[in-house]
């Protein structure tokens, strides 16, 4: 069910003839999204300002009373993470204020709609149970997944593994490059500019005009693979340094802290430092690895310890466990050499060269003696 309150903003403008007045109105709506989706990339302080500017617009022009059961979440959604916690707190906002401010959604052509904005409301009212939510209607804008890309990389606050998926897919979307490939070709081009000494001029072109962005990097010597990552990662604003260090990292995290992340609002720094705790790095199993970062996971949580402390543990860890694998490593090297040197036969071996096993020996006997002198005193 859909019930009308205003003016139905997409028939407004579906017209064959506009008034004047209509048209002027509908290129003051296209300008103000356009601004906010600059704003919410820059994190500037007018957002809120342009947003609110914006329904005031939209409100008078088609607020309409939508059955949440005809609204759908937009795939090209970049937020894919919503914790409980927060989307109770929404619930109850809405249960005890009510829908202060209309969503937004994209008219589809089967009568459906997509979530353009408020995605945690919906969810909120869904928790209540509410049969309705008041909406403005926007047209269907071009290249869907980068415009709610920028609206989400600030304002949402994006967690880093979401923002990773998110970068990764609009780069694929705009390339001809695999999902998969795309951080291996990042990091082989902020490793080439490390070497070059050049990777400082990558920072100052993240505010230049597009035009800039693509004749500079041109300059830099990347390859063609590397030039295209590079510069949409900077048509988005984004230093493509920082997103090699503290954001595609993310994507290789296992499936358990990739969870925690989603689930249970772990930190990404957080998670890349339990991500040390590798089965590799420890010398055991990755079930015991696992059940090593669940275990302080679990801690860093309850514990709401910072990175540093975080890192401490970590580094703790696998200290104890190093010198846990060096100690059986030790062992193990022992039992093999006296399985050697009790297997060696003595038949048809020179005198000269019996003689030097017979000293080798003997010197090991001695260091062997002193060796246990001194874990006797330390024993007592």
């Amino acid at each position: 069910m859909v019930k009308k309150v205003g003016v139905d903003l997409s028939n407004l403008f579906s017209g064959a003839e506009y008034s004047q007045e209509v048209h002027e109105l509908k290129e003051t709506i296209d300008k103000l999204k356009l601004e906010i989706i600059q704003l919410r990339s820059t994190d500037n302080q007018e957002l809120e300002t342009k947003i609110h500017e914006l329904r005031e617009h939209l409100v008078p022009s088609g607020v309409l009373t939508v059955a949440i059961e005809q609204i759908d979440r937009n795939p090209e959604q970049p937020r894919r993470t919503f914790t409980q916690e927060s989307i109770t707190a929404i619930a109850l906002s809405l249960e005890s204020n009510g829908q202060q401010e209309p969503i937004i959604l994209i008219a589809q052509q089967d009568g459906r709609y997509l979530l353009f904005d408020g995605e945690r409301r919906w969810r909120g009212a869904k928790q209540l149970n509410w049969a309705t939510l008041e909406a403005v209607i926007i047209p269907q804008p071009e290249a869907l997944h980068r415009r709610v890309l920028l609206a989400s990389l600030h304002r949402e606050n994006l967690n880093p593994l979401d923002t990773a998926e998110a970068l990764v897919k609009e780069i694929a979307v705009q390339s001809d490059l695999k999902i998969e490939d795309i951080p291996r070709i990042l990091r082989a081009g902020v490793r080439r500019l490390e070497r070059q000494g050049t990777l400082v001029k990558i920072s100052e072109l993240v505010l230049a005009s597009p035009e800039q962005q693509q004749q500079q990097i041109l300059l830099l010597g990347l390859g063609e693979a590397e030039q295209i990552v590079f510069c949409i990662l900077l048509s988005l604003l984004l230093n493509p340094a920082s997103v090699n260090t503290n954001i595609f990292p993310m994507l290789a995290l296992p499936d358990d802290l990739k969870q925690a992340i989603r689930e249970q609002g772990l930190g990404g720094i957080h998670a890349l430092s339990l991500a040390r705790l590798s089965a590799k790095t420890l010398g055991v199993s990755e079930a015991v690895a696992r059940k090593l970062r669940t275990r302080i996971l679990k801690q860093i949580l309850q514990e709401k310890l910072s990175v540093a402390q975080s890192r401490q543990i970590v580094s703790a860890e696998i200290t104890h466990h190093t010198q846990q694998f060096d100690s059986i490593s030790k062992r193990k090297q022992v039992d093999t050499i006296i399985r050697q040197v009790q297997g060696i036969p003595l038949v048809h071996i020179k005198r000269s060269q019996l003689v030097q096993m017979r000293e080798a020996l003997q010197k090991k006997l001695t260091e062997i003696e002193s060796a246990l002198k001194q874990e006797d005193s330390t024993e007592s």
